[in-house]
């Protein structure tokens, strides 16, 4: 991409820091006012990385800077820092109001925007030869460990999340947020190239959640609403964000069928994603499985997974 390009909402602005950091083979600098919860899922990649930050309670969490250290990210402090900027040497750069961090960028509902600007349009090292950086040395995280506890007391306990949308609310939308099936009758393991991208990308073990699946069944970034078929009725319904769809190796016994020679991942929880197209509440659990048992599970698996048909959407409206 050789120009500018607008980000008018926090979902854009996610998904072009994350690309733009995981497609990056140079060097990379993170400059953020906070570094909160979360702020790992947004790093792909982080060995060599810099980023600076503001140390103040409530905004910079002290054991998520500790986790990125630990995992070769290169933090130095700043105070009074407001300025959000996502440099790559060789990719371009993403200046934004959103801080680095789920509150931003994940489940936190705030309005963000941003603008990609090019390779070779922002001198990085004038920007941070303007501020007054010093390593993020053992003192001061212990400094901040003690205000952002008393922060933590003071306030996050009394702080209630959003419900979000209803599935009504969400049928009545003009245009509504897609949504895809995924259905699954037996247990599986993640397959060896699933834990590879999750360990060299994000330095886990293996993928918070996972469905096998056929090549174009899943894309990156798709909701998918997941769900175990036994007997006639569904059971563990929950969401399933889409971070990639890899191939499982013939090799991977416990994972392959050749059915289902893929599977679409998701490599963190929830909370380090932005709100899904509604809430699966206890009426949406009671309406969709009354669905699919007048469906019947043959049905289910026989149907094309990437588009819920008119009639399972408009029986779950009509019995929610």
């Amino acid at each position: 991409m050789n120009r500018n390009r607008i980000l008018y909402t926090s979902t854009e602005v996610r998904k072009r820091i994350i690309e733009l950091f995981a497609s990056s083979k140079g060097r990379r600098v993170a400059i953020t006012a906070f570094v909160g919860k979360g702020a790992e899922a947004y790093l792909p990649k982080p060995d060599g990385l810099e980023l600076v930050c503001w140390p103040k309670a409530g905004g910079t969490n002290p054991h998520i800077l500790r986790k990125l250290i630990k995992r070769g990210v290169q933090v130095s402090f700043v105070d009074s820092l407001h300025m959000k900027v996502y440099w790559t040497a060789d990719k371009g750069a993403i200046v934004t109001s959103a801080n680095l961090s789920t509150n931003a960028l994940g489940a936190g509902n705030l309005q963000e925007f941003g603008i990609f600007i090019p390779v070779g349009q922002i001198d990085i090292d004038k920007i941070l030869s303007s501020l007054k950086q010093r390593p993020a040395s053992p003192q001061e995280l212990l400094r901040l460990d003690r205000l952002h506890h008393e922060y933590e007391v003071q306030t996050v306990s009394h702080q209630t999340r959003t419900q979000g949308t209803t599935f009504p609310e969400w049928y009545k939308l003009p245009f509504r947020p897609v949504w895809k099936l995924g259905w699954w009758d037996t247990y599986s393991v993640a397959c060896s190239v699933a834990k590879q991208v999750t360990r060299e990308e994000y330095g886990i073990s293996a993928p918070y959640d996972f469905l096998t699946c056929r090549r174009n069944d899943y894309k990156k970034n798709d909701w998918v609403l997941s769900f175990r078929l036994k007997g006639k009725s569904p059971t563990a319904i929950r969401w399933m964000p889409v971070d990639r769809v890899v191939p499982i190796p013939k090799s991977d016994r416990k994972a392959y069928t050749s059915q289902y020679p893929y599977q679409a991942i998701q490599v963190w929880s929830l909370t380090h994603y932005p709100a899904p197209p509604f809430r699966i509440d206890q009426r949406f659990r009671l309406a969709f499985s009354k669905a699919i048992r007048e469906l019947g599970a043959e049905s289910i698996r026989e149907s094309d997974p990437s588009k819920p048909s008119k009639w399972l959407i408009d029986f779950i409206y009509s019995s929610y």
